[in-house]
Order: C-alpha cells, then structure tokens, then sequence
C-alpha cells in the first residue's frame, strides 16, 4: 500500500483539540505514515508526539508554525527538524508566548469594558499551558454563553477589526526564516493560497526560504499545480499537509491530503549537502 505523509498538524500545545498523542493514533488510524506537528509558536508537544510515534511506528519530524507578517497581513511559516532544545530558538518561543498571553489580557480587557464579563483565568485554564490564542477566548465566549459558537466570536468581537481585536507581536518572514534556520531546519511557507500575494514566493526565496507548501486542505488540484509550479520556478522544495486542527470545531481532516513521502526525502537530502 502507497503510504503518505502529513506535515502540518496541530494539537491541544495551541489551538488543536487532539493531544500530542492523539494526534499521532488518528495518524495511524487513517494511514499516514509520518507526521510533523507544527503547533503555532510552540514545540510543547513535540516530545509527547515522538515518544508515541515510536511506540506504534509512526515517524515524527520537529516542527513548528512561526507567526509572521508583512504589512497588515499574518504569514505563516512553519519550520522543520527544529532542534527544540536549541537556546536561542527556546529563548525567542519564550518571548513569543509572554506576548500571546500579553494579548489575550488586552482583549480580555476590551471585552470586560464592552460589558462580556470573562476573566484572564478562564482563558488560562481553557489554554491547559498551550500557546494561548483567540481560538481559546472563543471558547469562554461561548461556555459564558456571550455567543452561540467559536465562529460568532470572532465575528463579533475577535475578529480582524471586531471591537475586541488585538494585534499580535509578530517578526517579518525573514526573521521567522532566520530563526528557524539558526535551530537546524528548514522553513517553508504555508498555505499560499491565503494570503492572495503570491509575489511573497519569490520575495520570500531571496531571503532562505527553502519549501513552499503546496498541498493543503485548502487547495484544489488546480491550486496544487499553480503552486508547483512556483515552487518549482523559484528552486523550492514542496511539502504539504492537511492542517488538521482535531475534531473539536469540526472534522478532523487528517488522511485528506495525499502528501508523499518523496517531499520528504528530497528535504532530507537539502539537510545533508
């Protein structure tokens, strides 16, 4: 049987609602092979993920997604055999998560001052120690029976230019490149097709971009191919991945995305030279 691959995943360490260890058994219960979990800004669950991985056979690569941004607009990078334990790339995690906590306390504040009574505390716990994010505020929103879903959150009050939005710290593309870079792996953008600026891809190669993520739930055959091809044009090399967030606002779309493992070889082979 062919086997396949998914390299963008995330799990209960920031908005996913599988544990590290979850994610890896729906992995082998929809046949792919290897993993990569890529929580946002955050590497917490990487250890639980391997050590489940190994123990069911399940090849598990480092990985993390950085937030980025250029101008108004949030870019994704997502990075690949991070080492975890490297000081610097420890050090700027840190920094990062101080000021997501920092955020979800200004826009506790703005609620609060809009008359949603939710405390700092209830996000904290429904965060569980995760990189903390709007999705958590979401979820008191709607135990507080402030709105009926996650989605009515953000559209009345979290969302990009909702009353309660918050802008988040964020580095430059180049910089979240850098940082990966400097703790061994590889960086590649994520889901192009979000952001509509597709001259990022060649502005973004300048600077050490090494992959392009050209397979993902979001993109059709004909989004595949588009991206491909940049890839290709721009001496990238593809991943891909499902993006899978858990089961908890909808399906677990994990298995979806038919990545093969020849992405990941030729990254491989990109580490050796």
């Amino acid at each position: 049987m062919e086997k396949f691959i998914d390299l963008h995943m995330h799990s209960t360490r920031s908005d996913g609602s599988f544990s590290p260890k979850d994610v890896v058994a729906h992995a082998l219960s929809v046949g792919v092979s290897i993993i990569s979990l890529t929580d946002h800004d955050s590497v917490a669950g990487v250890a639980e993920a391997t050590a489940a991985g190994d123990e069911v056979g399940i090849g598990v690569v480092p990985g993390v997604e950085l937030s980025a941004q250029v101008g108004k607009k949030d870019v994704h990078i997502l990075g690949y055999f991070i080492d975890p334990e490297q000081d610097d790339f420890k050090a700027y995690l840190k920094k990062f998560q101080d000021a997501r906590v920092e955020r979800a306390e200004k826009i506790v504040e703005k609620l609060n001052k809009m008359g949603v009574r939710i405390q700092m505390a209830q996000v904290m716990a429904k965060a569980g120690g995760a990189a903390i994010g709007r999705p958590h505020i979401a979820d008191v929103l709607v135990e507080e029976e402030a709105v009926f879903s996650a989605n009515e959150a953000f559209y009345k009050y979290l969302g990009y230019g909702k009353p309660a939005y918050q802008p988040k710290y964020t580095m430059s593309p180049a910089e979240a490149i850098e940082v990966i870079h400097a703790s061994g792996g590889l960086a590649s953008l994520a889901h192009p097709i979000l952001y509509s600026q597709d001259d990022l891809i060649p502005q973004l190669a300048k600077v050490g971009l090494d992959a392009l993520e050209v397979m993902h739930i979001k993109h059709d055959a004909k989004s595949v191919k588009k991206y491909s091809q940049a890839a290709e044009q721009n001496g990238l090399l593809k991943t891909g991945g499902s993006d899978c967030h858990g089961d908890g606002r909808g399906d677990a779309v994990m298995g979806q995305v038919k990545v093969p493992v020849e992405f990941l070889e030729a990254m491989k082979d990109k580490l050796k030279k």
